[in-house]
């Protein structure tokens, strides 16, 4: 089959779109088909299979440029599902309501949207996304950075509150007398949150801005962090947090529906709710170091048992199966 794996159109090639694809690409590639990832544009043809990562912002424009909608699968992301769907349900239904697939990577977002979309019962698969365990693995090269360290990595956009971060490390440093190094990773994704990360940064020696690092680059970060931190308001599933716990880091990250999917508090990882909770959280990291341990090696475990890119990839291959036997003549 040829497959497109589409992204939108200003995804960064270290965003979390583009990491999901072109990891559905190695895998659908193992497999012996022909799968290719494109930032969308309109006049895309020629594919068996049209693949969505994002169903807003490519999968309704792929219907509404035409594509046979029984050849498309979309995933939900993220914004998508938890901002696009819950700000206008009824509107993004509408429009993406022929696709033959759609995709969420946990139960907990299938359940949401069956509860605007109880039509969707046959057509809406859970599909938990993967890593890749041999790249992002624990031992290795660490980077060179002052301890203790925090890291975090993302697209700098409001969603993921960077800025945030750069608070709630102040005020933990401040409550704990300790000199904590926040390190923050990633393109620049909207330009407001970054003038505030650099406001927010200024005058403050502890704060380290790494720009958008590599993909090579950043298994030596993950593994050299003391905490990896997500301070995300919504979540899909964050490929960053996968790849951090797959190199075997210990993850502190706020209690949303995303980040729940991938933690469980005390053994694979940790939660937060708010700035105090967080600063109670890192005095548990660092006043149990056996505790942070067995987390540490409980989330790696985790990745190898659950989250192979081998599994992943059979189970969307079932689905453009049957999108392929069914593209008739609009192929």
């Amino acid at each position: 089959m040829r497959i497109a794996l589409i992204i939108p159109e200003d995804t960064p090639p270290t965003g979390g779109n583009t990491i999901s694809a072109r990891r559905m690409q190695q895998g659908l590639t193992q497999a012996g088909h022909e799968a290719e990832v494109i930032w969308y544009h309109a006049g895309l043809t020629g594919f068996d299979v049209y693949h969505a990562w994002n169903a807003s912002r490519v999968g309704a424009r792929l219907v509404e440029d035409g594509i046979n909608p029984e050849q498309i699968v979309a995933t939900w992301t993220g914004t998508d599902l938890w901002q696009d769907w819950v700000r206008d349900p009824v509107q993004l239904k509408r429009r993406i309501d022929a696709i033959r697939y759609q995709v969420t990577f946990t139960d907990d977002a299938r359940e949401r949207i069956l509860a605007d979309a109880p039509d969707w019962e046959d057509r809406l698969v859970v599909i938990p996304p993967s890593v890749d365990i041999e790249h992002f693995e624990p031992q290795g090269p660490t980077a060179e950075s002052a301890h203790p360290l925090i890291l975090m990595a993302g697209g700098v956009r409001p969603v993921k509150r960077s800025a945030w971060a750069v608070d709630l490390v102040e005020q933990l440093r401040e409550a704990t007398g300790r000199d904590y190094h926040l390190a923050i990773a990633g393109p620049v994704r909207e330009n407001g949150e970054w003038q505030r990360v650099l406001e927010k940064s200024e005058g403050r020696n502890w704060v380290h801005l790494l720009g958008d690092l590599s993909r090579d680059e950043m298994p030596l970060w993950y593994r050299g962090a003391d905490v990896f931190l997500n301070t995300s308001e919504v979540e899909g599933v964050s490929n960053a947090i996968m790849e951090a716990m797959s190199c075997q880091a210990l993850v502190l990250a706020t209690n949303i529906q995303g980040n729940r999917a991938l933690i469980t508090p005390g053994r694979n990882g940790l939660l937060f709710d708010d700035a105090a909770d967080f600063i109670g959280k890192m005095e548990q990291i660092f006043t149990n170091p056996e505790e942070a341990s067995q987390i540490r090696a409980a989330a790696r475990r985790q990745c190898v048992a659950r989250h192979s890119i081998e599994h992943e990839a059979r189970r969307y291959e079932r689905l453009y199966e049957d999108c392929f036997s069914i593209r008739g003549c609009c192929r």
